[in-house]
């Protein structure tokens, strides 16, 4: 047996995204069951959404949502 986290980005936008990490007990015989409730955390296209994004996502999900950002910071006005 294997407990892993599945990531999941979702409401991928310029200026922000949505990122639900869920535990998993994956069994030996392939058989998939889900550990408590799903976590959610959202962070803004920002300085300190970035530097949060960094710290708290793995790649290659970290790498894929920079792609959709650019290096340039989303201000909203």
């Amino acid at each position: 047996m294997e407990i892993k986290n599945v990531i999941t980005v979702d409401n991928l936008t310029t200026e922000s995204v949505s990122v639900k990490t869920q535990r998993v007990l994956i069994e030996d015989n392939g058989t998939e069951t889900t550990l408590g409730l799903p976590s959610r955390k959202a962070y803004a296209n920002s300085n300190d959404g970035r530097t949060e994004l960094a710290a708290e996502v793995p790649e290659p999900y970290f790498s894929g949502i920079i792609a959709v950002w650019g290096n340039e910071i989303e201000e909203k006005e």
